[in-house]
């Protein structure tokens, strides 16, 4: 069985989160090689099925996929849910954990899928980006995770939950970068994120720090209103203790206590 031979910089965390920007810069400022999203596991659409259900063997992924994790940095945020794995499996491979608000990154999520965040429930197949690519639905739903939610929107944080806790049981082995820190100064965190990695910084991304890299959502949106009272508070309800422990300010706002009781 053919394994990669090296220990790469992992790049982690729920998709939307700024998981490409940041491995996109880091690459650019340190000159290392990415691998930005595993490509080729996309036509592979039952692969995360078989993973979870342990009808492939992880060890037989990372074969079936060895180019793909041959580059010196590799981000992929669907291997967030195997970082037992990837940890057992590249023992010296250094982790960076990447955190945004649930809030705005199951809003993101919702604005890349062209998907309303104020509904009941939702029938996968009538969404035109779903279609287009099916493994998306993989990530508005959580009974893979073990987890029978009450729609999409408890789901998906359900989802962000469920990461979060994942790092916080391996914090010792992972850096953490919180999206909402990159934002305030995307120059500062990158150099900083390069010396915790031990990692030279050679190249100035001035010119490209506020490249679009995926397709841009509205991030100014009213979220109360974009997902409505009952959903917004299966987003609270669902997350409330990581929330309160990495976004204290945010809880404590009176704007947004209000809206939660």
């Amino acid at each position: 069985m053919h394994l990669p031979s090296h220990n790469p910089i992992f790049i982690l965390g729920n998709q939307k989160s700024g998981t490409t920007a940041i491995a996109q810069l880091l690459s650019h400022a340190t000159e290392k090689s990415l691998t930005c999203d595993l490509k080729n596991t996309i036509r592979h659409q039952s692969l995360q099925l078989e993973l979870q259900y342990q009808l492939l063997r992880f060890e037989e992924f990372l074969t079936l996929y060895a180019n793909d994790f041959e580059n010196e940095i590799i981000k992929e945020p669907f291997l967030s849910f195997y970082l037992s794995q990837i940890l057992t499996n590249f023992p010296n491979s250094q982790i960076v954990f990447i955190l945004r608000d649930p809030f705005q990154n199951i809003r993101s999520i919702l604005n890349r899928l062209k998907i309303p965040g104020n509904l009941d429930s939702l029938e996968l197949f009538e969404w035109p980006e779903l279609n287009k690519t099916p493994v998306w639905k993989l990530s508005l739903q959580s009974t893979m995770l073990g987890f029978n939610s009450c729609n999409y929107i408890q789901a998906m944080a359900f989802r962000w939950n469920f990461l979060v806790n994942l790092f916080k049981k391996n914090t010792s082995r992972c850096t953490l970068v919180k999206y909402e820190d990159f934002n305030l100064d995307k120059e500062a965190c990158i150099k900083s994120l390069s010396k915790e990695l031990s990692l030279e910084y050679l190249k100035d991304i001035s010119e490209i720090k506020d490249k679009q890299f995926q397709p841009k959502g509205n991030a100014n949106v009213n979220l109360y209103d974009f997902f409505g009272a009952q959903n917004f508070n299966l987003i609270y309800e669902m997350c409330q203790e990581n929330l309160e422990f990495f976004y204290p300010d945010l809880v404590r706002s009176p704007n947004f206590s209000a809206k939660t009781k």
